[in-house]
């Protein structure tokens, strides 16, 4: 499961959290997630990092999502990330 969203020490934390609770596998997007502080952002995804999510970021899930470099797909999304 791919998280983004709002408030990434509370909202996003508990959403993750109770994920992997679940047994899902959580990927929380750092570049598609914020809080009202820097400090709040960093303090909620080290504790999602330490719950078992993985921290990735918008680039890396849209080119692990397509997967084939030779795709037509793949070159359209590198137009727009680059």
């Amino acid at each position: 499961i791919v998280l983004a969203g709002i408030e990434t020490h509370v909202c996003v934390y508990q959403t993750a959290v109770e994920l992997i609770r679940r047994g899902h596998e959580v990927h929380v997007v750092s570049d598609a997630v914020s809080s009202r502080t820097p400090d709040n952002k960093a303090v909620g995804l080290g504790l999602m990092h330490d719950a078992g999510a993985s921290i990735t970021s918008v680039e890396t899930v849209l080119f692990e999502l397509l997967k084939d470099a030779g795709s037509e797909n793949f070159k359209g999304i590198l137009k727009i990330v680059k």
